[in-house]
């Protein structure tokens, strides 16, 4: 209360004054009931992780705080990468137990499902994925491929997104030529006046087109049939061009950086499988499929996607008040985020795969299996005849031996336990020096 909590403090080592922040006494009741709320095994490294936090303006750990670098995850290294699978894991990980059950799994997806907008119902699909020895919680092992493919979705969204700003920009600097937004717009309705010779403010879709035409845009045929039917809303043959000036300038910069995305596209053999799957299922030849049938189109085709992956696809597409999707116009940013996925995988996970998140889960696992019968101490024989026996490189064996954690009262005497734990760290840091000794 206020009584405790005074405006001033004396130290007992000075006769000065120490003045209270104002806000002191807040502060440490709202870092209390975090640490009750989450119980942290380690209060010290919490208390550090809270005020960073909240330095850095960042909501409480658990509260639909996705880790910050993932939304920054250009250039970066496998370890960094790695460091994020950790952060992560212990992020979600409330109680500290070293698994996230199912409670805090659902926490996690809650979080990620406004980034990567996957139906809420699959949430437990991934939790049983994820679950490889189903007992309905996941180990840090268990989590590192769902991880992944978290980070990989992320990056590929954020990359797209950097991607398509820098189309915007290039798209308005070809619309405007130097005119301002509400200049261009002035120009536009000038260009209808002309054509509209009665002064009734509408006209038929042929004067329309042609209307289009002249301001000179190379908008194609696909595109003025977009514009015509987005305007003419009824079909009645007569379209009002006033309503459509207002929005003439969002709706042309939308059109002419899609152009310019499909022109990156146009010779991507990707863009022109996944067009000719879309087109075989839309028999009827409308240019739209339902989501559903364009997720299992996706799940079908063989691309290597999780389910993870194809809802974070989908979600850069626009879907129409009756479920579909315009896919000639979605096809380029699947492509693209597909393509950005594909270029994580290849340059993060697989060119570093004997150091990275994934190489480490095999690894531990691959040991668990070999030393599992020797107990948690052994003789060193019989240790040194377990790891020769292993499928790992002769310097990686040695370096294991020589870093076995002997008996203090009897050096014959292997701690296993101990050994097991510390065997990753050496032999990472073996391959990271010699990183072209395996392909």
């Amino acid at each position: 209360g206020s009584s405790y909590f005074g405006s001033t403090m004396a130290s007992k080592y000075a006769a000065r004054q120490y003045q209270i922040p104002a806000e002191y006494p807040d502060i440490l009741t709202a870092f209390t009931r975090e640490v009750l709320r989450v119980q942290p095994a380690n209060i010290y490294e919490f208390g550090v992780r809270y005020f960073d936090r909240k330095a850095q303006g960042l909501p409480d750990e658990g509260e639909g705080a996705m880790a910050p670098q993932l939304d920054t995850l250009e250039g970066l290294t496998a370890e960094e990468v790695e460091h994020i699978i950790v952060e992560l894991f212990e992020q979600y990980d409330e109680d500290q137990n070293g698994f996230l059950d199912p409670r805090e799994f659902k926490k996690l997806m809650n979080d990620l499902q406004n980034k990567l907008q996957f139906p809420e119902e699959d949430i437990y699909k991934l939790l049983a994925e994820a679950d490889r020895n189903k007992d309905d919680q996941i180990e840090y092992k268990e989590f590192i491929p769902l991880a992944q493919q978290i980070v990989m979705s992320l990056y590929a969204k954020t990359r797209l997104g950097k991607h398509a700003d820098q189309l915007d920009a290039h798209a308005e600097s070809l619309l405007v030529h130097g005119m301002s937004r509400v200049e261009l717009t002035e120009v536009v309705e000038r260009i209808f006046q002309n054509f509209d010779t009665d002064g009734s403010g509408t006209l038929s879709h042929a004067e329309f087109v042609e209307a289009l035409k002249k301001m000179e845009l190379g908008l194609t045929r696909r595109e003025i049939n977009t514009i015509r039917f987005q305007v003419d809303s009824d079909q009645d043959g007569n379209i009002s061009y006033r309503e459509f000036i207002p929005f003439a300038f969002d709706l042309l910069h939308k059109l002419t950086a899609l152009r310019l995305l499909e022109q990156e596209v146009e010779n991507d053999s990707l863009v022109h499988t996944v067009t000719d799957l879309f087109r075989s299922r839309d028999v009827e030849m409308t240019g739209l499929l339902a989501v559903e049938d364009v997720r299992d189109l996706l799940a079908s085709a063989d691309l290597g996607l999780s389910r993870l992956q194809i809802y974070t696809v989908l979600s850069e597409a626009q879907v129409n008040s009756d479920g579909e999707i315009a896919y000639a116009n979605f096809v380029p940013r699947a492509v693209q985020m597909i393509r950005s996925m594909l270029k994580f995988e290849n340059s993060i996970l697989h060119e570093p795969g004997l150091i990275g998140a994934e190489a480490e889960a095999q690894f531990m696992q691959y040991m668990d299996d070999v030393l599992s019968q020797l107990g948690p101490a052994c003789e060193f024989m019989v240790f040194k005849e377990a790891i020769e026996g292993t499928s790992l490189e002769f310097q990686e064996q040695n370096l294991i031996l020589n870093s076995a954690v002997r008996d203090p009262e009897n050096n014959n005497i292997v701690n296993v336990a101990e050994t097991k734990r510390l065997m990753w760290p050496i032999v990472k840091q073996l391959r990271k020096q010699r990183p072209s000794s395996r392909g």
